[in-house]
């Protein structure tokens, strides 16, 4: 009776195999439950195969969007918010609506401990209409099965213009306006 231990890293793993239907059991991955294996069975044949294997994160992840970045802070009222890959490039899932005290909730996420925590990596979509949204990629290390942080979103600040005659120094521009569009 053939046994094969594969070793995944970064999601992947290989390893020559007999033909033959085999039991297939996840015995080792940190912060999922290794219950929800699915599927539960693979036939390798005489020529090369490929399987694909999925299993449940079990942990919550609350990203919580206020004024200060840190607990306390006055909180957006809305927005969205995406997970992605380490760079932005790739998004995983459906985006989390961020809620009227600031709480964007990430069910099923993996997570580490201190000694080897799980990075996860999101991007903000959008924000209400009173605070900029997260100007970059967002990193969580996921230490615990549940897990709340932080992201600052600055309030929008005044912006003040003026508009000048370009012929005659000095000269201010009556009933005009400007129109700011934003840029892709």
């Amino acid at each position: 009776m053939a046994e094969y231990n594969i070793t995944i890293t970064n999601g992947q793993g290989s390893s020559p195999m007999k033909a033959g239907t085999y039991d297939v059991t996840l015995t080792q991955a940190h912060g999922y439950d290794l219950t929800t294996l699915s599927p539960t069975t693979y036939t390798a044949t005489t020529t090369p195969g490929t399987g694909t294997f999925s299993v449940s994160a079990s942990g919550t992840l609350t990203l919580n969007f206020n004024e200060t970045g840190a607990q306390g802070g006055t909180p957006i009222t809305s927005g969205s918010v995406v997970m992605t890959n380490q760079d932005g490039s790739a998004e995983y899932g459906t985006a989390a609506l961020i809620d009227s005290t600031g709480n964007a909730v990430f069910e099923n996420v993996p997570y580490g401990d201190a000694t080897t925590p799980f990075n996860l990596f999101f991007k903000q979509l959008s924000s209400d209409e009173t605070h900029n949204i997260f100007s970059g990629i967002i990193t969580v290390s996921m230490t615990s099965q549940t897990q709340t942080e932080y992201v600052e979103n600055l309030p929008i600040a005044e912006q003040t213009f003026g508009l000048q005659d370009a012929n005659y120094s000095g000269l201010m521009v009556e009933n005009a306006t400007l129109n700011f569009v934003e840029s892709a």
